[in-house]
């Protein structure tokens, strides 16, 4: 099958330099040590922080941090006898995350990794 083109602004509904404001309010990132990824999205008009936790590519969970629930644990396990721990905690007022993570991959010991996952 050919690749078609054409000469026309199909984009024309977009204006140059336009931003949403609600855009400019979120910010995604995230964060891995070994086989664990936490990745995180900061809504900062809500606020609160959506997060999913995965774990040698499986995911071990998610969920959202705010000012009614600042404070979350997520365990589980993965491919061969790994396991994970992770606690993550907001504070709103400091503009912070922090965790608390205990992973222990495959055929080794667990480990115990702490600090601040990130700030705003």
């Amino acid at each position: 099958m050919a690749i078609t083109s054409a000469k026309q602004d199909a984009l024309s509904h977009i204006q140059e330099g336009q931003l949403s404001t609600a855009a400019a309010q979120q910010f995604s990132g995230s964060f891995s040590i070994s086989i664990l990824t936490i990745n995180y999205t900061l809504d900062l008009s809500v606020p609160q922080i959506t997060f999913n936790i995965t774990l040698a590519g499986i995911n071990i969970g998610g969920g959202t941090l705010n000012m009614q629930n600042p404070s979350v644990t997520i365990g589980g396990s993965g491919p061969l006898g790994s396991k994970a721990e992770v606690t993550l905690t907001a504070n709103f007022s400091a503009n912070n995350v922090t965790y608390k993570i205990t992973l222990q991959p495959p055929l080794s010991s667990a480990t115990t990794y702490t600090g601040t996952l990130f700030s705003w």
